[in-house]
């Protein structure tokens, strides 16, 4: 899912290699590269010393228009210089200032304030591969520490974009078929000015203010939104088919094609969607064909329309950098971490899954770089905002020519709905709903 975009997208600050200032870190929107992904999960492995930096080819898209921040390809994710997105961001709704502590060797990242160019921001692009070595240097946004990954690139710092968005509150996505890193600022609803009217009299007894009414699931009703991972022109992770096949839609496809894992994220949720119907649950879907709904609108619909729901349920196919990896995963809110709902469904669907001969990786559990008690996936974190219960499937790895078997038959997809099915239904006969 996600996280071949999470692994895809990076910031960079720049400092001299002797300590002196040039320019100055780090980013954020789908995930870290975990062997999962969000929008994804395998947590990214220890850094190597030294590596080869490959100067990064991919177009960069800032709402809509092209930018060029200087980055570098190392171990697989996309790094750039810090000060680049600053100074691209600045006048946005994400712009964030950059200031750096020689004495301390930290830099300090404040959200909302102007960003001060300093000279050789968005220079020239590399043709050249370079040496990249780990760095240490502090990171803190309004003064707080907080960890990031980084690596140095003759004399200066270069970080992942993907947290950086996270912290500051800007979109990273990835398209694949074109190689576009694609940065979205949040919009402002600007106010309507209210049209000037005579001063109503004062009423005797002024009357008491309606309560807002709060979104609540428990209520007798089953409602479970499904989340189809991906959509138009967000593909989530790609891969190539190991043997022809036909897909949900009937549609023939050879062997040793391209397959894209929003098709398999829909496919799967609309055979859910139909098993829940006919069971009487009241379903939502956030998309039931190949359109796209970026992270913004996720996050603004499952933040204040989620608490309205007994369950999100996002669905996902992962994906890894190498085929090794496969089975499935279950990324679970945070807040579950110590028992509770979340585990309690996870176990469930972890049964239902193992039952089909999947095999099973592990429950996910991650924290936000920038906010700890957050969950990491935007998707969780949303609805946790907004009052929800939810989850992300990660059934098995697109990446792993075992594991894509589960998704080239469409037999294979029903099982895996069903599994889902079940696991739902057999979570609230014992909870309310």
């Amino acid at each position: 899912m996600k996280r071949l975009v999470a692994g895809i997208l990076t910031a960079a600050l720049l400092t001299s290699a002797a300590g002196a200032v040039s320019y100055d870190p780090e980013a954020a929107g789908t995930s870290a590269p975990t062997a999962t992904a969000v929008s994804e999960t395998v947590s990214e492995s220890v850094m190597a010393a030294s590596l080869t930096a490959y100067p990064a080819t991919m177009t960069v898209m800032l709402d809509g228009k092209q930018v060029k921040p200087v980055g570098y390809n190392i171990n697989g994710n996309n790094y750039y210089k810090l000060r680049d997105i600053a100074l691209i961001l600045n006048g946005t709704t994400a712009q964030f200032g950059v200031t750096w502590d020689k004495s301390t060797r930290s830099m300090n990242l404040t959200p909302g304030s102007s960003y001060e160019a300093v000279g050789g921001e968005l220079g020239a692009i590399p043709t050249k591969n370079a040496t990249a070595q780990t760095c240490n240097e502090t990171v803190l946004i309004n003064g707080i520490k907080a960890s990031l990954t980084a690596y140095n690139v003759d004399g200066y710092n270069y970080f992942k974009l993907v947290d950086l968005g996270d912290a500051l509150g800007f979109d990273v996505g990835y398209e694949s078929q074109t190689r576009t890193v694609v940065i979205t600022t949040p919009t402002v609803e600007q106010p309507t000015p209210e049209t000037p009217t005579e001063t109503p009299e004062e009423p005797e007894t002024p009357a008491e203010p309606e309560p807002t009414p709060t979104p609540t699931a428990i209520d007798g009703k089953l409602k479970i939104w499904i989340d189809p991972g991906h959509g138009g022109i967000d593909s989530g992770n790609v891969a190539t088919s190991a043997i022809p096949f036909d897909d949900y839609w009937g549609v023939h496809h050879d062997g040793n094609t391209k397959i894209y894992e929003k098709d398999f994220t829909l496919a799967v949720s609309l055979m859910l969607r139909d098993k829940l119907e006919a069971a009487g649950v009241e379903v939502r879907m956030t998309r039931e064909d190949d359109s796209t709904v970026d992270a913004t609108t996720r996050k603004q619909l499952f933040s204040t329309e989620g608490g309205g729901y007994d369950m999100i349920f996002s669905v996902h196919q992962n994906g890894y950098s190498t085929s090794t990896p496969k089975g499935a995963e279950l990324l679970i809110q945070v807040a579950y971490e110590n028992g509770g709902a979340g585990q309690e469904f996870g176990d469930l669907l972890k049964q239902e899954y193992t039952s089909l001969g999947q095999d099973w990786r592990r429950f996910v559990f991650q924290r936000s770089s920038s906010d700890p008690s957050k969950d990491y996936y935007f998707v969780l974190r949303a609805a946790q905002e907004g009052g929800a219960l939810a989850f992300i499937s990660e059934f098995c790895f697109m990446s792993n020519p075992d594991d894509q078997l589960w998704l080239l038959y469409t037999e294979n997809l029903d099982k895996q709905a069903t599994a889902q099915y079940n696991a739902i239904m057999k979570y609230f006969e014992t909870h309310p709903y």
